[in-house]
């Protein structure tokens, strides 16, 4: 990001940050709402000579208000002599099949769209309404969820997507001038009732955090905007330093952990995450990260850590860190019914233990690998049991439902472990998992319960391997 790409309260041109021609045609990820309005407005004034397709989902969500917005944006288009690609889609059901939450499954769908467009008509831009405040938010929330460098450059104003690229233009407006915008020249627009619903976290942030910091800090979200320019320059310094290390010092054989060992920590992190990537084709998360840096620094020639894509690192004899396939636990499928005692778990060194305790009570801490639950021994037994993880697996925390493998990777499981650590099911919905903990429906039960029978449940692995 540089001074020229955004400028407090200033339209940049998505043309010449993209290096296209003044004439290429534009793709406007179009919602109706005051930020699209007030882009679309922006565009068609200031660069009159851009053709423009506008795009807009129906996530199929919020039930007739979803489809006042889809009607609206069809009449802006219809006003505007502009053309509008609609795509109606069941996210609910989406989210459900594949077990993703419903910010992510729209997120996947709509963007999939733009990017099909965007082959089909041959379109090189896709141009977003994000704005200043957008982009102070995706900050804090990556503040808050653990991140590096990278995370706090926050919102690019421009970056490579598909055939061309995504733009955003408005980054140097606030939501409170954009607002202004539409009622200074008389835009109308529609407003989604799902952003004021702060049982999501970035609504929460939004209508908390972001107020208070405006009110202690003027033009906050500004100031944020041109600490990610400065820190977004640190960072691509960063990358061409890892990227030179990399090259220089590796080979078929793998990467120098010698060489590894002398480097700075920042460019280590670097050099190891860009060096998997280049072998594997993915990423790597920070547990993963943090593993590969403690065995760099080690050296143990006898020490393995798996990584994502089934494979696992070690240190060889003659200074190289390589890859070789990870052994998977030969634990197949299994559903286990809730037993008192002691209950191995096949081909694991995993346990679960049950046991009665009348000393128990609703004060009792839950601890990662303990769970405390209430009520009669044989209606606990008919409604829930256990089973091991499926792919697309959630669990129902904070009122959103989040993808357990993630859960489990944030934590340090190893991927063998997570195939064979036993879920607590009521039907096909999880209840309870080790290392993560209960799930909202669970929660509440168990408040409610807390002066029936006490039954505590301890997953036990072997050697302490968590």
């Amino acid at each position: 990001m540089t001074e020229r790409l955004v400028q407090k309260g200033k339209l940049t041109d998505p043309r010449k940050l993209a290096g296209v021609a003044s004439n290429a045609p534009v793709l406007l990820a179009f919602s109706g709402g005051a930020d699209s309005v007030a882009l679309l407005d922006m565009m068609q004034k200031e660069y009159p000579s851009a053709p423009i397709l506008l795009a807009h989902v129906n996530h199929g969500i919020r039930g007739e208000e979803a489809l006042h917005d889809r009607n609206f944006c069809e009449n802006v288009a219809k006003e505007r002599g502009l053309e509008i690609a609609i795509l109606d889609v069941d996210i609910p059901a989406l989210a459900k099949e594949k077990g993703q939450s419903l910010e992510e499954a729209a997120r996947e769908v709509r963007y999939a769209f733009f990017a099909d467009l965007m082959k089909e008509r041959k379109i090189p831009l896709l141009v977003t309404a994000h704005h200043a405040d957008d982009h102070l938010e995706t900050v804090l929330f990556r503040i808050a969820r653990g991140t590096g460098l990278a995370g706090l450059c926050g919102i690019a104003p421009i970056r490579p997507f598909e055939v061309g690229h995504l733009v955003r233009p408005l980054l140097g407006f606030t939501k409170k001038e954009i607002l202004e915008y539409c009622q200074a020249h008389g835009l109308d627009y529609v407003i989604d009732s799902t952003n004021a619903d702060i049982a999501y976290a970035r609504n929460r942030i939004r209508a908390e955090v972001l107020h208070v910091l405006e009110s202690l800090f003027a033009d906050s979200s500004h100031r944020a905007v041109q600490m990610s320019k400065e820190l977004c320059e640190d960072e691509a310094y960063l990358q061409e330093l890892a990227k030179k290390f990399v090259e220089e010092n590796t080979t078929v054989r793998g990467i120098s952990y010698l060489h590894l060992q002398k480097a700075h920590p920042a460019i280590r992190r670097r050099a190891l995450q860009m060096w998997f990537e280049k072998e594997r084709n993915t990423s790597l998360e920070y547990v993963h990260l943090q593993a590969l840096v403690s065995l760099v620094e080690s050296g143990d020639t006898t020490a393995r850590v798996a990584l994502p894509g089934g494979v696992s690192a070690y240190c060889t004899a003659r200074g190289r860190m390589s890859l070789t396939k990870t052994k998977p636990q030969p634990v197949g499928d299994y559903t286990i019914p809730l037993t008192l005692g002691k209950t191995q778990i096949p081909n694991t060194d995993i346990s679960i233990c049950i046991t009665k305790d009348e000393k128990l009570n609703g004060a009792d801490k839950q601890a990662q690998n303990v769970l405390v639950l209430f009520g009669e021994w044989e209606d606990l037994q008919k409604e829930l049991a256990w089973r091991n993880r499926r792919e697309g697996d959630v669990i129902l925390r904070g009122k959103m439902h989040r993808q357990l493998r993630r859960l489990w990777a944030e934590k340090g499981i190893s991927i063998e472990m997570r195939q064979a650590l036993p879920l607590l099911c009521r039907g096909e919905e999880i209840v309870w998992a080790p290392f993560v903990g209960m799930s909202d429906d669970l929660k509440e039960k168990i408040a409610k319960d807390d002066k029936s029978s006490a039954y505590k449940i301890e997953i036990n692995v072997q050697n302490n391997a968590f």
